[in-house]
């Protein structure tokens, strides 16, 4: 079947894109920018490292640039306001605007074609899904977080709960027009593919009958990412990758910290601060706070611990879950992330409610006093990692193909 996919910006769209091309299924990507560094005037950027660098961020090695098609100016006012000004409301507006206008620039392409099925994403495909159906071809939404009217409810909830991270949270008030939008997506999609088991619980809450719901997890690039022997001491060392806020539960992690009263725990944090930050105060001197880091320093931090923490009140995967576990070291996830479907629980690592704080003191306590459970819990999470690879998701994406031909 030949699918045309499209996405206003990058997330693991690339990813799909190479999956369904691997499969002779891709007759057209269509996207914002695109790196092209063997076409003008791309390639006169290719003779300067630094600069090709960077741009590779927008680039997927083995895709064929001949099947991807380019619209830079719709995300053009969003990157030059965010290289000024940074992240905030207006960012995130310029960006719902950008989908807007890539989604009505994509239904007018759908007019005319051939293929059998139209493959978009969460925000940008509804005037999408609705051409598709008029043309006859199957469409498909894709859907990496869970469903807009969770998400309102969810951290709106978690906001009045902590005014101290309210800030931390996120921002809420979309425009009545984008909300709408994101609300009435799964509606006019033949299938929804959903990356977990909690925003397929989100789209069955809205109406999306279970039949047109897919599971297909996303995948994690586990190239640089390699079991390694840990050197086991007395101090369980505690790690926590993501933004520093509330959306990710952190302040049930360090409400678990905290509980403990041990020098034999070390919490790590790894990640930006969202908001003021003013929810940290009151845990000051029970964790290392080591910023943003990327690259071989982020290696470096997976390998220098014992366990991976992420207790998210709301989030669509958590990419950080794999990569842990490749890396030999247990995970101990919320039932709002991808981890009630990757994690074995007692096997791999453990699965508990983003706001259990007893429970996740259980589990931090049982392994500070069993070192061996410890090494025993890595080692069947790395060899269950590799179930999660972008190989593996492109599989799954092919199956669907061939069950929906």
């Amino acid at each position: 079947m030949h699918v045309i996919l499209s996405h206003s910006g990058k997330q693991h769209a690339y990813w799909l894109a190479l999956a369904l091309q691997q499969n002779s299924s891709l007759q057209r990507f269509y996207t914002s920018n695109y790196y092209k560094p063997d076409s003008w005037p791309d390639s006169l950027f290719a003779k300067h490292a630094r600069v090709s660098q960077i741009l590779q961020k927008r680039y997927q090695e083995g895709l064929c640039t001949s099947l991807v098609t380019r619209a830079p100016i719709f995300e053009l006012p969003e990157l030059i306001y965010r290289g000024v000004f940074g992240n905030n409301g207006i960012t995130a507006s310029l960006v719902e605007v950008r989908d807007i206008a890539f989604d009505a620039w994509i239904s007018r392409k759908l007019k005319k074609n051939s293929a059998q099925v139209f493959w978009g994403f969460q925000g940008s495909c509804l005037r999408s899904l609705k051409a598709a159906n008029s043309a006859g071809m199957l469409s498909v939404a894709e859907f990496a977080t869970a469903h807009v009217d969770t998400a309102i409810r969810v951290l709106s909830e978690e906001a009045e709960r902590h005014p101290e991270w309210a800030d931390s949270i996120g921002n809420l008030k979309f425009f009545d027009w984008y909300r709408d939008r994101l609300r009435e997506e799964p509606h006019h999609a033949d299938y929804c593919v959903a990356a977990s088991t909690y925003t397929r619980k989100s789209l069955e809450e809205v109406g999306i009958t279970p039949e047109s719901i897919i599971n297909i997890p996303l995948g994690a690039n586990l190239s640089r990412f390699h079991a390694q022997p840990r050197e086991l001491n007395n101090t369980l060392r505690v790690l926590f990758v993501g933004c520093l806020s509330q959306r990710k539960g952190l302040k049930y992690l360090l409400q678990a910290v905290k509980a403990i009263k041990s020098h034999k725990l070390k919490l790590t944090l790894v990640g930006p601060r969202i908001g003021s930050g003013r929810g940290l105060d009151e845990y000051k001197g029970i964790f290392d706070e080591k910023g943003v880091l990327h690259g071989k320093a982020l290696l470096d931090e997976y390998y220098s611990n014992d366990v991976l923490v992420l207790p998210s009140v709301f989030e669509g995967f958590g990419l950080v879950i794999i990569e842990a576990m490749a890396t030999g070291i247990p995970v101990i996830g919320s039932t709002h992330t991808c981890a009630p479907d990757v994690i074995r629980d007692g096997c791999d690592g453990y699965v508990l409610e983003p706001d259990d704080v007893e429970g996740l003191v259980g589990k931090l306590e049982k392994l500070a006093t069993n070192r061996s459970l410890v090494h025993e819990l890595g080692m069947n999470a790395s060899k269950r990692a590799q179930e999660y690879s972008w190989k593996q998701h492109a599989k799954r994406v092919a199956l669907f193909l061939e069950s929906i031909a």
